[in-house]
């Protein structure tokens, strides 16, 4: 889901990953944190029980900077299914 602020020049883009439990979602959050650069991301927040499995969620906002004069950012989220 996108939402686009013209007065403020923003977009903001909320994914979400869904799916069944060891199915790689918080894996590929991961992995997206390791690659984006440290000042273009945020903290990763996880809520995950002693096996490691998700209880909640998921978070890792991401700031993709300006595009086409709008400032863009990402919001990844996943969720156990």
């Amino acid at each position: 889901m996108s939402m686009i602020n013209y007065a403020s020049r923003e977009i903001n883009c909320k994914v979400v990953y869904y799916g069944s439990g060891l199915g790689g979602k918080t894996t590929n959050l991961e992995h997206v944190f390791t690659k984006v650069a440290p000042d273009q991301r945020g903290k990763m927040v996880s809520l995950a029980t002693e096996t490691e499995r998700t209880l909640f969620f998921d978070f890792l906002p991401v700031d993709l900077g300006t595009v086409r004069g709008f400032k863009t950012r990402f919001h990844l989220y996943t969720v156990p299914g």
